[in-house]
């Protein structure tokens, strides 16, 4: 064990090995924590630590204790490397496209980040649609009103509506499948005037 960071540093510059063992057991928490604040995975904690003791080996000659502790050059060539890092890799973050896939099985930024409530726009123009579809139902062949209604405004299964109006099935399907016809030409002036006819 070296007695002093000098002594120890020394050591380094001259190849021993215990003397690199006793610098990177010394240090490695200090450059992990500030590697770490730089990065957003241990991982890449993990590759930016590995980037600065190279770095530390290849500068062990610019060290000069008159300067500074030991410690503190360890910090500063740690966070000048996670600096240069940072800044290299920001220009590929600002570039990313919020409409593409990080990676190809997560959805995209912009697909997590997305609000999933309908904008206010689109919530009124539900409820302006919702409302001429209500009015034109009324419209609609007595017997299918009922059945018309519960699918399209309620948004009900057809076995659900079956099982509350007790009536089979297939008169569901029937009647509903009559009913939007009716429906649907009556709703016909609406289309063509959106421009979706």
């Amino acid at each position: 064990m070296k007695s002093s960071p000098h002594e120890l540093i020394e050591a380094c510059r001259k190849g021993d090995n215990i003397a690199w063992s006793e610098l990177l057991r010394g240090s490695r928490g200090l450059v992990y924590s500030i590697c770490a604040q730089y990065t957003t995975s241990p991982e890449d904690a993990d590759d930016l630590v590995q980037e600065v003791l190279l770095r530390i080996w290849q500068r062990l000659a610019d060290y000069d204790p008159s300067r500074g502790e030991l410690k503190a050059w360890i910090g500063t060539l740690t966070r000048n490397l996670c600096v240069d890092t940072w800044r290299r890799s920001s220009m590929q973050r600002s570039t990313v496209s919020l409409d593409a896939p990080v990676h190809e099985d997560e959805p995209s930024i912009g697909q997590r980040i997305a609000d999933p409530q309908p904008s206010p726009e689109q919530a009124a123009a539900h409820a302006e649609l919702r409302q001429i579809v209500s009015r034109s139902i009324r419209h609609v062949a007595p017997e299918m009103q009922t059945v018309v209604s519960m699918r399209l405004l309620d948004e009900l299964e057809n076995e659900e509506i079956s099982r509350r109006l007790r009536i089979p099935a297939g008169t569901v399907k029937s009647r509903m499948s009559r009913g939007r016809s009716q429906l649907a030409g009556m709703l016909l002036p609406v289309r063509a005037a959106l421009g979706a006819a």
